[in-house]
């Protein structure tokens, strides 16, 4: 249910952006709210709380926002509010967030590697996944000690294992039923 709620909003959320011409003041907008949000749990247990009426809600976040987000931005969180849904807006931000990426044929994604990789070999795979998905692509480096060598790419719900490990079990299946 949460998952779907998030679409939907999401989904309605940048097609009013994309109408308005808006998709990128909107992405930083939301995306700021959602930092806002994520750091201040006490203003999101208040925006949550039953015994705060709607329109103290309201009042709260035009207090807090007004002048510092856009109309459109304003009325979606009291949209939120009037519909129970604030706790939702870490997944429709995230859904705003992919629909836009997708959009604009960006992709984010992880590269592990048993060792921290060096900007000029982050770049360079960030171009070759680019260039086999067709997309610009970013990617972050996480280390992993379980791997001996070589790399794992995860990028859009794709895995490419280049790791040492990987190539070892092969080689290693090879010889068993090869011989």
């Amino acid at each position: 249910m949460e998952l779907k709620t998030a679409m939907v909003y999401g989904r309605a959320l940048y097609a009013l952006a994309e109408e308005t011409g808006r998709t990128e003041d909107f992405r930083q907008e939301l995306t700021a709210l959602r930092e806002i949000f994520d750091s201040e749990e006490t203003f999101c247990e208040l925006l949550a709380n039953p015994g705060v009426t709607r329109n103290e809600k309201k009042q709260i976040l035009k207090d807090v926002f007004e002048g510092r987000v856009s109309t459109d931005v304003f009325s979606f969180l009291c949209i939120l509010i009037d519909k129970h849904r604030v706790h939702y807006l870490d997944r429709i931000v995230s859904e705003y967030i992919r629909i836009d990426d997708e959009e604009h044929r960006i992709g984010e994604g992880v590269i592990y590697s048993a060792v921290p990789l060096t900007d000029e070999q982050i770049s360079s795979f960030e171009d070759k996944a680019g260039a086999l998905l067709q997309k610009k692509v970013s990617l972050e480096n996480v280390i992993d000690k379980s791997l001996i060598g070589g790399v794992k790419l995860f990028v859009d719900d794709r895995l490419v294992d280049a790791s040492l490990r990987t190539e070892l079990e092969k080689l290693g299946r090879k010889i068993k039923y090869n011989l």
